[in-house]
């Protein structure tokens, strides 16, 4: 199992999650989704849940974005 982060927050801050980039950077696709596989609370979508999906604009109201 992964190893939990915890990030303090102060409003405005720039939020930085990652702190080692290289080593996601270094990592390969498949590595990747495999390390996604091991984790519950990031598992990757299938192509049934992708071909759900409805594009939205957030900045109209709700009815003509396609949201509501």
């Amino acid at each position: 199992m992964g190893k939990t982060v915890s990030v303090d927050y102060v409003k405005g801050q720039k939020l930085d999650v990652y702190k080692d980039k290289k080593a996601l950077d270094e990592m390969t696709e498949e590595e990747l989704h495999e390390a996604a596989l091991e984790d519950p609370d990031a598992q990757p979508l299938s192509e049934e849940q992708l071909k759900r999906f409805k594009r939205v604009n957030p900045n109209l109201p709700k009815k003509e974005a396609g949201n509501g």
